[in-house]
């Protein structure tokens, strides 16, 4: 009954919209119709996420995925709700997520508390937060995202919301994740309010000093630390805290550390303290803790991943993603193995790695989704590796085809978005304006390394192929100081533009980088790349483009 309203409701909101089989409308009207055969909470998944795309051009066909979803929330048939459909309906819709979802689906509060925050809905979230603190139904630590956005925009606000957290944990027996958090949060408020922050600071440090602090608690802080020139592994929450602690307060009040200087002697901390990485979870020698199992296949995984990118060649890196990813399909299924198997597909885009290597690497992603009840945004990065990487698809599954519909629906709101952005040097390009050019639009930031990598060849095309026609623009959201002090150092010579806003990242659906997108001389989207493309692949994408 649910499905046939479904699909009458969506031709009813299309009765009045023209536009071709690539409409948006149209391909929106398409995904409905394979969405219709999955079931709840995954429909609900991708109905939000076409909600999300069709929202800033088409607030119709948007309201309608929201209402289906809704329908479905109330119903009870979508009872674990995914972070990623809580965060595009607090996006969308707001009210509705606040009306619905913590009835719905308890847990789902606090992401929802986050979604709102970080959507930019400051005094929703905040009011959400305090009724659910109230109730019990949320901890003080969902808090965090709501002070790093109130700390942007209204500083007093989260100084404030700071110091209410701060009242209710017990310094007495603070435990160390609980101190973490504070020192985390110090962090977000300490350029708007230094003091607040170098005092729950030291008394996070005075907390730590105690003999024997963390030894009864269940979990465990451990983490690497560089302390100015020397490298330090913690292998105790107490350390932990002391040195987290210590290196936050000598930022903020370094005067604060003397009556501490024999606590703290142990390290040398004339210098930064620089935590490079943290590691929490229950304490091997806690009352009832499990032993610990060696998974050495993971670890051997995991090895491999940091090495991808050190490696000379693309070759290199298609032999490695071909036995990690033998590796990966040998695991026992679980969210490990589908995590893994991302991690290789991100790592496994970077390049040419060659149709077998990106078949396998395809092949065992798509195990690890079939072996687990995955997401929506695991299935769209399957759909995507087809789609744009050319592969074959690796089994026949509604999902995948949902997944594909919803980048064809994404693919017709860029072409019918277009862009419009101003260059460093002031002039303005827009699609329309680069009519009778082919348009090769590149998104990047300075700190991205698969970016930078493939400029020169960018760079290369556009000296090759403008007399031709090829205009090549590369758009990064950072500051312009930030891209004209690495401009600097280059000498790269197309046009780069700024976005600060994000607007044509978000009109583009850009979460990753780098990001090509390539237009034809007749303004349409001829070609799309997931990520870094060499000199051949690009030469390839403008071949589909009419250029060679």
């Amino acid at each position: 009954m649910l499905r046939g309203a479904c699909s009458l409701l969506l031709v009813c909101v299309l009765s009045g919209a023209a536009g071709d089989s690539h409409s948006p409308a149209q391909t929106a009207q398409d995904l409905e119709r394979k969405v219709d055969r999955l079931e709840a909470p995954l429909g609900g998944q991708f109905r939000m996420s076409a909600a999300q795309a069709l929202q800033a051009r088409h607030p119709d066909l948007a309201r309608h995925f929201v209402e289906v979803t809704l329908e479905q929330l109330k119903a009870g048939k979508d009872p674990n709700v995914s972070r990623g459909l809580v965060r595009a309906l607090a996006e969308v819709a707001p009210a509705d997520a606040i009306a619905i979802l913590p009835s719905a689906a308890p847990a789902s509060t606090q992401v929802l508390i986050g979604a709102l925050a970080q959507s930019n809905h400051l005094e929703e979230a905040l009011k959400l937060y305090r009724s659910a603190l109230a109730d019990g139904k949320v901890r003080v630590q969902a808090a965090s995202p709501l002070i790093a956005q109130l700390a942007k925009q209204k500083p007093a606000a989260a100084t404030q919301l700071f110091q209410e957290s701060v009242a209710s944990f017990s310094f007495d027996n603070l435990e160390p994740m609980d101190a973490w958090w504070l020192l985390s949060t110090a962090g977000m408020v300490a350029s708007a309010s230094p003091g607040a922050a170098s005092d729950v600071c030291e008394r996070v440090l005075s907390a730590a000093s105690a003999p024997g602090y963390g030894e009864k608690s269940k979990s465990g802080l451990t983490a690497a630390f560089q302390v100015g020139a020397t490298s330090v592994i913690t292998s105790n929450s107490r350390d932990t805290v002391l040195l987290a602690a210590a290196g936050r307060l000598r930022a903020l009040a370094p005067e604060r550390l003397r009556k501490y200087q024999s606590i703290l002697s142990r390290w040398d901390l004339s210098g930064t303290v620089t935590m490079r990485g943290l590691t929490t979870g229950a304490r091997a020698d806690a009352p009832g803790a499990k032993p610990a199992v060696a998974d050495s296949t993971s670890a051997d995984i995991q090895k491999s991943l940091s090495q991808f990118r050190g490696l000379p060649t693309d070759a290199d890196r298609a032999k490695l993603a071909l036995v990690t990813a033998a590796q990966v399909r040998s695991l026992p299924a679980g969210a490990a193995k589908l995590g893994l198997a991302q991690s290789l597909c991100n790592l496994s885009t970077e390049g040419d790695l060659g149709v077998e290597a990106l078949t396998a690497v395809s092949s065992t992603l798509a195990q690890a989704i079939r072996e687990t009840a995955a997401d929506s945004e695991q299935w769209v990065e399957l759909a995507s590796l087809v789609r744009y990487e050319h592969l074959p698809k690796p089994y026949s599954d509604p999902a995948l085809d949902a997944a594909d519909s919803l980048l064809a629906l994404r693919e017709s709101l860029v072409q019918e978005n277009g862009f419009t952005l101003t260059a460093l040097d002031g002039k303005t390009y827009s699609l329309p304006g680069l009519r009778g050019r082919v348009v090769l639009l590149n998104f990047w930031a300075t700190w991205c390394p698969p970016c930078r990598k493939e400029m020169p060849d960018l760079e290369k095309l556009y000296r090759l192929f403008g007399e031709k026609g090829l205009v090549v623009l590369a758009v990064s959201d950072e500051e312009r100081d930030t891209v004209t002090g690495f401009l600097a150092k280059q000498n790269y010579t197309y046009p780069v533009l700024l976005d600060p806003g994000r607007n044509v990242h978000t009109a583009f659906a850009v979460e990753g980088i780098p990001k090509t997108f390539l237009f034809d001389r007749e303004g349409n989207l001829a070609a799309m790349a997931i990520d870094m493309r060499t000199e051949r692949q690009f030469l390839e994408m403008l071949k589909r483009a009419g250029l060679e």
